[in-house]
C-alpha cells in the first residue's frame, strides 16, 4: 500500500500537537510505583495498615501525575506558530492521538471529585531534572521550527517517532496504573487507557514501516 503525499496541499496542525509529543521525557512513575514493590497492604500487620495504604496511594497519584502531566502537555497550546504537514495518514495520526490525550487528561481532572484520595497534579521532579526537560522542550522546539528546522518527509517522519515513543511510555504507565490500582473503576479507566495507546503504537509504527522503512 502507498501514501502519497499531496505536493500542492498544505495542512496546518497546531504547534502544541506538535510540542507535547516531542518533549515527552523518561517516565519516573514507573520507577516510583515499583518502590515497596511485594509488600502487600493487605497482609500488613494492622497498626500499619493505613501507612501501608498510604504509601500505595502515594505510588500511584505520582503515576497519575506523570501520566496527567504527559497527556494534558500533548493536548495543550503553548506556542503560536504553526507547522506543515503535508500527509493526510500523518495529520489523522497526530489528530486521533492529540485528541484522545486531551479527553483522557479532562477525564483524570473529572475523576479527582469522585476519588478524593486522586492527586494528578503533584510535583514529581526535583528541580535540576525539570530544568533539563525545559531546557530540552526549547531546544526541539528550535529543531522542528517551521522557518529554520526540518520540512516535509524528513519532519514527518521525526514527528511519528517521537510520537510513537509518546504513545508507548503513556501505554506502559497507564497498564502499571492498573494493575495496582485497588479501586475496580479507576483500574478499568487505565486499563482502557492503556489499550488505547497500544493501538496508537500499532498505527504508528506500521504507518512508519509503509512509509519511511520499505
Amino acid at each position: 500500500m502507498t501514501y502519497p503525499i499531496a505536493p500542492a496541499r498544505k495542512r496546518f496542525v497546531p504547534a502544541h500537537l506538535l510540542v507535547g509529543l516531542l518533549v515527552i521525557v523518561t517516565l519516573n512513575g514507573c520507577a516510583m510505583l515499583d518502590r515497596g514493590a511485594g509488600k502487600d497492604p493487605d497482609t500488613a500487620p494492622p497498626a500499619q495498615s493505613k501507612t501501608a495504604d498510604n504509601t500505595l496511594r502515594d505510588r500511584l497519584n505520582a503515576g497519575y501525575s506523570d501520566l496527567y502531566s504527559n497527556v494534558d502537555g500533548l493536548s495543550q497550546v503553548d506556542k503560536i506558530f504553526y507547522v506543515k504537514v503535508e500527509s493526510d495518514d500523518v495529520e489523522k495520526v497526530v489528530t486521533d492521538v492529540t485528541g484522545y490525550c486531551g479527553e483522557l487528561a479532562r477525564r483524570l481532572e473529572s475523576l479527582t471529585a469522585d476519588y478524593p484520595a486522586l492527586d494528578i497534579k503533584r510535583e514529581i521532579d526535583p528541580p535540576i531534572i525539570k530544568a533539563a526537560r525545559d531546557a530540552q522542550k526549547k531546544a526541539t522546539l528550535k529543531r522542528f521550527a517551521p522557518v529554520v528546522g526540518d520540512s516535509g518527509t524528513a519532519f514527518e517522519r521525526g514527528l511519528l517517532i517521537r510520537l510513537l515513543g509518546a504513545v508507548d511510555q503513556q501505554h506502559y504507565m497507564a497498564a502499571t496504573l492498573a494493575e495496582r490500582e485497588p479501586e475496580p473503576g479507576l483500574s478499568k479507566i487505565m486499563a482502557n487507557a492503556a489499550d488505547r495507546f497500544a493501538d496508537f503504537y500499532e498505527e504508528i509504527d506500521s504507518l512508519l514501516k509503509a512509509r519511511f522503512y520499505r
